[in-house]
């Protein structure tokens, strides 16, 4: 019966568990292995986009992905940062489960999560790319 308990007691802690934010100024930057597209500032490209994955144990053992405007730019691991390049106006983000992934990190890679921005000329907005205690993932504007 103890053990019943203690493993209950684990597994609500566990599950209630969800990723927490963490500071672009303070993540690792994402390796240049797995940053896919616009990383070339130019004229046109004035806008800059900062994602930051989430630090938690929750998908903590897989990439998981990142898609703006339909071009796979990131493959992002936990507590990393990543800066895009883009022309402004209107940008389609598009966050799930790595499309590389093997196993169970390859588990899921249909469910995506999209939202809409748009990008003034010169302007910098951050997200953060989350993962929920039922492993949904969600990208949200963050300050930082």
């Amino acid at each position: 019966m103890y053990k019943v308990m203690i493993l209950l007691a684990a597994s609500v802690i566990f599950v209630g568990c969800a990723t927490t934010p963490i500071a672009s100024s303070v993540a690792k930057s994402t390796p240049s292995e797995r940053l896919l597209a616009f990383q070339q500032k130019t004229p046109s490209t004035t806008s800059t986009l900062i994602v930051t994955r989430d630090e938690g144990f929750i998908g903590s053992g897989c990439f998981y992905s990142l898609a703006i405007n339909g071009i796979l730019a990131a493959r992002l691991d936990v507590g990393e940062t990543s800066r895009f390049y883009l022309e402004p106006g209107e940008i389609l983000l598009r966050v799930g489960r790595d499309p590389y992934g093997r196993g169970l990190c390859g588990a899921g890679q249909e469910y995506r999560t999209q939202r809409e921005t748009i990008l003034r000329p010169g302007e910098i907005k951050c997200f953060r790319l989350l993962i929920d205690a039922i492993g949904a993932t969600d990208i949200q504007r963050s300050e930082y």
